[in-house]
């Protein structure tokens, strides 16, 4: 009782002083001199005692300047094009999610506790801590998965763009550029690599590019990058690689249309047989209870 005693006055000591610095905040914001207000920069966000005692006891998980897998979330953003803009912002939604998180397992485990079911509260507690602090990386990643799938699909069409453009005698640099204003996840890789191009050397803008592609194990995305290195570095014909590639990115869209087709069948079929087993025991179930009376 002496610990959760202490908790307690803990967690209210900790309440108390958030409260007092948002109102110190709120006071110095509508007390203090306009003008100065106005002539002076925004002001940098603050952490909140509760993150600032997250990062304290887990900065390998929760610090941008000290985590371990820093480098893993910046491919991670890249992956996934960015829905954070900085890292420094996805390790402030870790700890929104692992609190709440934290929060929902202490209920839990508490209500466990006041059954009397003291075995299952402290297993409870540590699923939630679990997931918490895994679901920004799960989150991310399907992020990149989503994105690699509509790469795959627009990978088409700025396939079928450039074939068009090179075979009416447009220069690859300015049939990338062209095509890169279609839109959608592979056009904007093309943006990419062009600006890129512009700026440094084409392998490196390569290797730039390919950091960004959702999927690192993706061959025709990794295939169309080789040739344009090969164009550049070798000077050799990209326009029948585009054409071969384009082939092959059809032949795949459709293999994955007809599998997702089928499972749809699949699925579709299985209801149906659970449908009829349904109804079949909705009539008989009457006549079932009559004969056992």
């Amino acid at each position: 009782m002496t610990f959760f005693a202490f908790l307690g006055a803990l967690s209210l000591s900790v309440l108390a002083f958030e409260l007092m610095s948002v109102f110190q905040t709120a006071f110095s914001v509508f007390g203090g001199n306009r003008l100065m207000n106005f002539q002076t920069s925004a002001p940098v966000k603050r952490r909140s005692t509760w993150e600032a005692l997250l990062v304290a006891i887990l900065p390998d998980r929760f610090d941008p300047d000290q985590a371990k897998n820093t480098a893993d979330v910046i491919s991670l953003l890249r992956r996934a094009g960015y829905p954070y803009d900085t890292p420094g912002e996805f390790y402030a939604v870790a700890i929104r999610d692992f609190s709440t998180f934290l929060l929902v397992g202490g209920l839990l485990a508490g209500a466990l506790a006041a059954m009397n079911i003291l075995a299952a509260a402290p297993v409870i507690a540590l699923i939630f801590i679990f997931l918490g602090l895994r679901r920004p990386y799960v989150r991310i990643k399907n992020l990149a998965k989503k994105r690699a799938e509509s790469l795959r699909n627009n990978m088409l069409i700025g396939l079928s763009v450039l074939s068009s453009l090179l075979s009416s005698g447009v220069g690859v640099q300015e049939a990338l550029r062209r095509a890169s204003t279609v839109g959608g996840p592979f056009c904007n890789l093309l943006g990419l690599l062009v600006a890129r191009m512009e700026v440094e050397d084409f392998t490196k803008a390569v290797e730039v590019t390919r950091a960004h592609l959702p999927d690192p194990a993706d061959v025709e995305a990794n295939l169309f990058l080789r040739d344009i290195y090969d164009f550049f570095a070798n000077n050799r014909p990209v326009l029948s690689s585009v054409q071969g590639l384009q082939e092959s990115v059809h032949r795949s869209v459709v293999e994955s249309t007809e599998a997702r087709a089928a499972l749809v069948r699949q699925r579709a079929g299985l209801f149906g047989v659970m449908a009829v087993l349904g109804l079949v025991l909705a009539i008989i179930a009457p006549f079932m209870g009559s004969g056992l009376m």
